[in-house]
């Protein structure tokens, strides 16, 4: 379960920091416009992509998973405090509805889902 929702959610962060360069969104619902914002979807995203398609048995799919779940739910803050850090990043309703999947997710696929993947025969 770790793997795909690294596999998932990789690709599609690093699409989102591409759509935060050519500056498309929703104005007050889905905004990706600080270079902070963009740059950290960025680094996440191919994070995430290389923990999906690493080698092993999922261990850091795992880590991807339980780390950035607590991360996500640390970033639902944006609910009550939208600028956080005024001019670096901004929480409007749609990131904020986003990262509360990603954390929900997150933290099932890092604690409570089981891995599937079995050893490698050697």
């Amino acid at each position: 379960m770790a793997r795909l929702y690294c596999r998932i959610v990789g690709p599609v962060l690093l699409v989102v920091g591409v759509l935060g360069v050519v500056q498309f969104g929703i104005p007050g619902f889905l905004s990706i416009n600080e270079p902070v914002e963009i740059g950290l979807h960025f680094l996440t995203g191919a994070l995430a992509t290389y923990a999906g398609f690493s080698r092993g048995y999922g261990r850091a799919a795992v880590l991807y998973a339980r780390v950035f779940g607590i991360v996500y739910l640390i970033l639902c803050i944006g609910f009550f405090v939208p600028d956080l850090l005024p001019g670096l990043i901004h929480f409007d309703l749609g990131c904020n509805l986003v990262h509360l999947v990603l954390a929900v997710w997150g933290i099932y696929a890092g604690y409570f889902a089981r891995e599937t993947t079995t050893a490698p025969a050697t």
